[in-house]
């Protein structure tokens, strides 16, 4: 039984399982603070990371350049304003009675004629060209007989010889061809000078000289000679 003397003398005994307890609610803080406080400090590594070589698409074709495009400017359309012309007044005009005239009946054609025919279409008769043959210049007309050929008048011989001549544009003979002849020595003196001697007025188509081909005849008699 506690007496008097325990119960006020006496201090507080000590308990240490209270000591205990208390040791540990203090520990518990402080060692989670620097837990906390060493874990904040970690220094982590750096991350490393691999290089692969990366490969650069081809860069794209080169653009061609468009030609610039000419624009075609259309002149502007001039609009010339004109006022209105205002009609004048015209008078009154008293409406005239209308009277409709019947035309005479046609008659037609009388019984046992024939009505008129069609005019005929009259063509124009076309001017034919005006022709002119080639003839002989009166001032050459002595020329045309050609010499005896000395042959034939030695042998006593006449005869005669047709031609044709082709007259040029300048009264000239161009050309002579046979078309009978008594001998050869004959045609040969008339071809000799029907080319050298021989001068026509050329033929004529509308008063333009042309060529013609003429036909000529000569005669060799000795006793002309």
């Amino acid at each position: 039984m506690a007496t008097y003397g325990d119960r006020y003398g006496a201090g507080p005994a000590f308990k240490p399982g209270s000591m205990a307890l208390a040791l540990v609610m203090t520990a518990g803080p402080i060692a989670a603070l620097v837990m906390g406080l060493q874990i904040t400090h970690v220094i982590k590594e750096p991350d490393i990371f691999e290089g692969y070589p990366v490969i650069e698409p081809p860069p794209p074709p080169p653009i061609k350049p468009q030609p610039p495009k000419t624009e075609t400017k259309t002149p502007p359309t001039e609009i010339v304003y004109t006022p209105p012309v205002q009609p004048l007044p015209l008078p009154p005009i008293n409406p005239l009675p209308t009277t409709r005239e019947t035309p005479p009946p046609n008659p037609g054609p009388a019984i046992g004629t024939s009505p008129d025919p069609t005019p005929a279409v009259i063509p124009t008769p076309i001017a034919k060209p005006v022709m002119v043959d080639a003839f002989i210049d009166p001032r050459y007309q002595n020329l045309l007989q050609p010499p005896y050929p000395p042959e034939e008048q030695r042998a006593g011989n006449s005869g005669r010889v047709v031609l044709r001549v082709l007259v040029g544009t300048d009264g000239r003979v161009k050309q002579v061809e046979k078309v009978s002849a008594a001998s050869d020595a004959f045609f040969a003196a008339a071809q000799r000078q029907a080319l050298g001697k021989w001068r026509f007025k050329p033929a004529t188509k509308d008063g333009v000289p042309i060529e013609q081909w003429k036909a000529m005849s000569l005669r060799f008699v000795l006793n002309e000679q």
